[in-house]
């Protein structure tokens, strides 16, 4: 047989579909499983009529850089909530989802050997796509802050990536904290890719998006993700916003790789906008007061999690069990049927810990899987 990329050979699986898909199966041969390990929230969102969209455009190609009524929209959007201008015709691309947005910007900015560096517990799929595009990626212990990032630059440092909100743990980084890492990002020439996808999921007012610290645009690159924000993951709409030169090489990518989004599915999100909105923000603030909710539970029987106020997701500990997270979440959902994503794939640091989320179990259902978890560590520690 002819050979394979070593590269993609080497290359783990995303740790969070990993396990879904293991629950999907087990869905399918009929096993009611309790599912804490969605990267999702589920939504009551009604369905608009598709009759109501643009015919015949929506059967066909759209605009490579995505639909321009859309791209209006978010700009607007981004003007109105976050103070951040951005050229819509120059400025964004919409595209299948912000994984493929993040992805393509790493094929735009890094040359074999570069180096990337981000804080763990990072985002699962940050490493692999910097080792996809022959860069090395450089993550930081979970012990470690921002304020600690400049101690890992080197001379192949080209960027550092943020994830806030963050995925796993909840952490908002405030405006100190992103002035700091634009400091570094100007005094050794580097970009900061800020993932921005839960930025609504908090509840309160302490989200800042890097953009509207850097308005020209030279060292921040936004991602953010209306498939997540709106409950309709699976549609995959995400979009990235930098200057007008990177965003003009991401469009190559863009376009010989995705060419466009689902035109059909811009058109219903342009069209239905601020609709979604009013649908959606307050199922928003619902999710985050749950997870504040299950919290408190947390801290009544016993288990810890690292700090953190948004998102729908905490990042549990499963110390003193000697298990590893993998082994742990394999024989939890094995044994127990209750599914959620091992701490591994989150960083090396990270195997002593579990990614517990609250956005698709009711919260009956969580207190259930949380006493499994709690039963789980006695057994095993």
């Amino acid at each position: 047989m002819p050979g394979l990329s070593r590269v993609v050979v080497e290359a783990s699986e995303a740790m969070s579909v990993k396990y879904n898909t293991m629950v999907y199966e087990l869905q399918q041969r009929g096993k009611h499983v309790v599912v804490m390990s969605l990267g999702e929230a589920y939504f009551d969102i009604p369905m608009v009529p598709m009759e109501e969209l643009a015919q015949p455009d929506v059967h066909h190609y759209s605009h490579s850089r995505g639909l321009l009524d859309l791209r209006r929209k978010l700009a607007d959007y981004f003007r109105t909530e976050y103070g951040v201008d951005f050229d819509p015709d120059q400025q964004v691309i919409v595209t299948a989802g912000s994984k493929a947005a993040i992805h393509m910007t790493f094929m735009s900015i890094l040359n074999p050997g570069d180096e990337v560096i981000y804080s763990e517990p990072a985002w699962v799929s940050y490493p692999e796509q910097i080792r996809l595009c022959y860069a090395t990626p450089v993550g930081l212990p979970y012990e470690k802050s921002v304020y600690d990032f400049e101690e890992f630059v080197t001379s192949k440092t080209k960027a550092i990536v943020i994830n806030n909100p963050n995925n796993p743990r909840g952490q908002v980084l405030d405006r100190k904290e992103l002035e700091h890492v634009l400091k570094l990002a100007r005094k050794y020439d580097l970009w900061v890719l800020s993932d921005e996808a839960y930025s609504d999921f908090l509840m309160d007012d302490s989200f800042i998006s890097l953009a509207a610290l850097d308005p020209d645009k030279k060292h921040a690159v936004v991602f953010n993700s209306m498939s997540k924000n709106y409950g309709i993951s699976g549609w995959r709409i995400g979009y990235v916003i930098a200057n007008k030169e990177l965003i003009s090489n991401v469009l190559k990518v863009n376009q010989h790789l995705i060419t466009c989004p689902a035109t059909i599915l811009q058109h219903y999100l342009a069209r239905n906008f601020h609709r979604r909105l009013e649908i959606t923000k307050p199922q928003i603030r619902d999710v985050v007061c749950k997870r504040k909710q299950v919290a408190a539970y947390m801290d009544q029987i016993g288990l810890t999690y690292l700090p953190g106020t948004a998102t729908f997701y905490l990042f549990v500990s499963i110390a003193p069990s000697k298990l590893g997270s993998e082994a742990f979440c394999t024989r939890l959902l094995q044994d127990e049927s209750v599914c959620v994503v091992p701490g591994i794939g989150y960083g090396k640091s990270c195997d002593a810990f579990i990614r517990v989320s609250v956005g698709a179990a009711s919260f009956e259902e969580i207190q259930y899987g949380l006493g499994k978890i709690k039963e789980l560590i006695d057994k095993t520690s």
